[in-house]
C-alpha cells in the first residue's frame, strides 16, 4: 500500500472537492510551490493513487432515464456496434447479453426529445435490428 503524507492527503481531499483546481489553486490549498504540487500529482497518478478525473451530472439536468434493449443482426456481437453506442451523448453504460436481447443500454437525457434523438441513433446504426425502449420511472425502490 503506498504511504500518503500529510501533504498527499491534503491535496487529495482538494482534488474531490474540484479535480478542476488549478495548480496554482491546488499548490495554495497544500501550501506547496506549483511545480511541487504537479510532481506530487504526477507521482500519485503513476503509483495509481489517483486513477481518473470524473464529471458528476446534476440530477434534474439528467432526469430522462431509459432502457435500450437492443438486438443485432443475427446475434452477431460486434463489440464495435457496442463501442459506437456507449460513445452517444446520453448512453450512461451498455452490457452485452445472452438470450434475444443482445445489448442493454443505460441512457440519462435531458428531455424526452434528446432520448429519442439517441434511440433514433441507435436504431440507425448498421447491425442494429431492433431497439425496445422502456422509460425509468423510479429508481432505488419505488
Amino acid at each position: 500500500m503506498t504511504q500518503l503524507d500529510d501533504k498527499d492527503q491534503l491535496l487529495i481531499a482538494s482534488l474531490r472537492k474540484n479535480a478542476r483546481a488549478s495548480l496554482v489553486s491546488l499548490a495554495r490549498d497544500i501550501n506547496l510551490s506549483r511545480s511541487a504540487t504537479h510532481d506530487r500529482i504526477i507521482r500519485l497518478e503513476e503509483k495509481r493513487v489517483i486513477r481518473g478525473y470524473t464529471v458528476v451530472l446534476d440530477e434534474v439536468a439528467q432526469s430522462t432515464k431509459a432502457v435500450f434493449f437492443i438486438s443485432i443482426v443475427n446475434g452477431d456481437p460486434n463489440p464495435l456496434i457496442a463501442k459506437k453506442i456507449v460513445q452517444l451523448p446520453g448512453v450512461m453504460s451498455s452490457q452485452c447479453l445472452s438470450g434475444e436481447i443482445d445489448l442493454l443500454v443505460h441512457a440519462a437525457c435531458t428531455d424526452t426529445t434528446m432520448l429519442a434523438d439517441l434511440r433514433d441513433k441507435i436504431s440507425g446504426l448498421k447491425g442494429v435490428s431492433s431497439v425496445k425502449t422502456q422509460l425509468v420511472l423510479a429508481e432505488n425502490g419505488l
